[in-house]
């Protein structure tokens, strides 16, 4: 007998995995550049009481929104982003990802004030260890939207609107998405029948009407004004509220090690706890990758909970890799083969 997940069986998740091949998603994101400094410790600096580290290699990949981007195309969908990157080497660097990893970046427009938000993290270890990380520098910040940019998004959005089947708006607060323009982006949405998965940052309150969210706990708590800690009874008195108040289907929140639990009409609450090994790599971008799974499945036909079910699982396998990763189709399949 196979072990289901989250009561799902396996088998109904493989056939949902391949029903997400060629599935277009309109993806409206904070689109973040990540750069990972690898060096090895050589001596203490005579300057400071600090380590100086030889570089020995960075790699630069796309973070924020522009990882659910890239987990979707990892998972077999076709992401069609819309958003914005400053006129910078962050922002060269992160286009030129996406279009090594096939993605189109026509939709994606460079204002002049713009500076492309870029997390830069510095490993160290030694030659033949796991190099740790050590400290993070962020660069950019949020800002306003101009005239121009708020026409570009809504011309940029109907055409996205118009190749996918649904949209993901992944909002990491650099100010593309405000107060003023949300309830027109919504609308839009709504008018051209999409369903619509939000991951926000600070203002998932604002997204009232739309399909799915999927915040992690501390987001929840701030959306709902509830502390909840450990607390489960907590935990759920907070997901039925904040699904109450944004009008949407499903709400599933991450939990870290504890797994996530979903909120969905019709059901009790479901709690997953986490897929595979506690012996966790690195948390970076998981939250994308739930984000990207959760809205792949739902567009594919799966319901809320084998939705839930597979981004589960995608995100127990990718915090087992090591920087800001992606999961392919064959190793979730791995995955659920292995529970028959």
């Amino acid at each position: 007998m196979s072990k289901a997940i989250g009561g799902v069986d396996p088998a109904r998740l493989l056939a949902l995995l391949e029903r997400i091949s060629g599935v277009s998603v309109a993806v409206l994101a904070d689109l973040v550049l990540d750069e990972f400094r690898y060096g090895e410790p050589d001596r203490v600096s005579r300057e400071a009481p600090v380590l100086i580290l030889n570089h020995r290699k960075t790699e630069l990949l796309p973070g924020g929104g522009a990882n659910a981007v890239a987990n979707l195309k990892a998972l077999g969908a076709r992401p069609i982003p819309l958003g914005r990157v400053g006129d910078d080497d962050s922002g060269d660097a992160l286009l030129k990802n996406l279009k090594l990893r096939g993605i189109s970046s026509s939709l994606i427009w460079t204002p002049d004030h713009y500076q492309t938000p870029t997390k830069t993290r510095i490993l160290a270890g030694g030659a033949h260890s796991v190099k740790q990380q050590v400290v993070r520098m962020d660069l950019g910040e949020r800002a306003d939207m101009t005239a121009g940019e708020e026409e570009h998004l809504r011309s940029n959005l109907m055409l996205a609107l118009g190749e996918g089947t649904g949209l993901l708006i992944s909002d990491y607060g650099y100010g593309m998405l405000h107060a003023g323009n949300l309830p027109e982006i919504l609308a839009m949405a709504r008018e051209a029948g999409a369903k619509v998965v939000v991951d926000s940052r600070n203002q998932l309150a604002l997204y009232r009407g739309i399909t799915a969210a999927a915040p992690n706990l501390e987001e929840a708590e701030k959306a709902s004004g509830i502390r909840v800690g450990h607390d489960t009874r907590r935990l759920e008195e907070a997901g039925r509220m904040l699904r109450e108040s944004l009008q949407c289907e499903a709400l599933l929140i991450t939990l870290g090690s504890r797994g996530m639990v979903l909120f969905a009409q019709g059901l009790d609450p479901v709690h997953l706890p986490v897929y595979g090994t506690d012996e966790v790599a690195d948390v970076t971008g998981a939250g994308d990758t739930v984000a990207a799974a959760f809205t792949a499945a739902l567009l594919s036909g799966g319901t809320s909970l084998e939705a839930a079910a597979l981004a589960n699982v995608a995100a127990g396998l990718v915090v087992m890799k090591r920087g800001t990763a992606t999961v392919a189709p064959e190793e979730i399949a791995r995955a659920l083969q292995n529970l028959f």
